[in-house]
């Protein structure tokens, strides 16, 4: 949970095998061990924030009705921009 709090760019990955957590099987082990080597990899990537005097609060949203074909289920998502920083994505 702290890795899609704090590394947008494996909140996908992280939500994937998350659903199989009650029963996972030898795939998704491996799908979560290749996620811990990416992260090794890259434990130098953040998120810079600096002091800016220009502080609009952007707000993007999109959302998509029933729009997965297996089981209905609708998405959306948001992403809140500070300045020109990301400050909050789902």
């Amino acid at each position: 949970m702290y890795l899609a709090a704090t590394r947008f760019d494996l909140g996908f990955s992280i939500s994937v095998i998350s659903r199989f957590m009650e029963k996972p099987t030898e795939k998704h082990l491996i799908a979560a061990k290749r996620i811990l080597r990416y992260v090794k990899g890259t434990l130098e990537f953040g998120i810079m924030y600096i002091r800016c005097q220009d502080l609009k609060l952007k707000v993007f949203s999109d959302s998509d009705y029933a729009g997965d074909h297996d089981d209905r289920k609708s998405t959306s998502g948001q992403v809140f921009i500070l300045g020109s920083r990301v400050v909050s994505w789902t």
